[in-house]
């Protein structure tokens, strides 16, 4: 069975558990780990809006703790470009996290696809794609509620870019993460900063300290002049990249 997480816009009104505002530094100087997506806009949402996204959106991680750097995508990589269903995750993903994780923003949502449904995530892709977001289901939220459109996108981000963090496509009952968001959750979030529950933000630091040492291991491995964990002299002309 294929199974994937997508994030409800719900109708009913009901009040947000304070645990969505936990407090935490908004400082990116202090913050201790960093993920890099990038974003392929096919919906042709506009450079100015997908700032105005990415800003808040960062803004959300790093109440987490995180620092979120944010590239343009391409829109013809066809490496990139695919949705790994292949995966069944039954609780928590044991794939590594991608190095770099991959965002779609589609104009439509697909027939078939859950009315209130505003994208979709796959914690557990090992290539491809790991979030979707459909414009015309933001577009549908802004209309509705005092949340502009940037942020309702922003916020549906935020929510599939957890799951992949978490590598779990298990909802919560309040804070970013909750699966089905009301009325009053959005008129919130139009004039402040809806965070992860501090559980969440967590299980994410603990998911990219391990990523963080994994890399600083391959790295190790991998430097010039290392074999078998002892140093041999570098070439000081040697020239390193990225």
């Amino acid at each position: 069975m294929r199974r994937i997480t997508f994030w409800i816009a719900g109708t009913l009104l009901t009040a947000l558990s304070a645990a969505a505002f936990a407090p935490a530094s908004d400082n990116l100087s202090q913050l201790g780990s960093q993920i890099v997506v990038s974003v392929h806009d096919f919906a042709h949402i506009g450079s100015k809006t997908l700032t105005q996204t990415e800003q808040l959106a960062t803004r959300i991680f790093a109440l987490a703790g995180v620092d979120a750097q944010w590239t343009t995508g391409s829109l013809s990589d066809r490496r990139t470009l695919v949705n790994d269903f292949s995966t069944t995750p039954s609780g928590r993903c044991t794939a590594p996290l991608p190095a770099v994780l991959q965002v779609q923003i589609l104009s439509r949502a697909p027939d078939g696809f859950p009315s209130q449904g505003l994208g979709y995530s796959l914690p557990c892709a090992g290539q491809g794609m790991q979030v979707t977001i459909f414009a015309d289901r933001v577009e549908a939220v802004a209309r509705t509620t005092l949340a502009s459109f940037y942020r309702v996108l922003a916020y549906a981000l935020a929510h599939e870019l957890g799951h992949v963090l978490l590598r779990s496509s298990l909802h919560e009952q309040s804070g970013l993460m909750k699966g089905i968001w009301t009325k009053t959750d959005w008129q919130r979030a139009a004039v402040t900063v809806i965070a992860f529950a501090p559980h969440d933000a967590s299980l994410i630091a603990g998911e990219l300290r391990v990523i963080k040492t994994r890399d600083a291991a391959q790295r190790q491995i991998s430097a010039p002049g290392t074999i078998a964990g002892l140093t041999a002299p570098v070439d000081p002309t040697a020239r390193g990249g990225r």
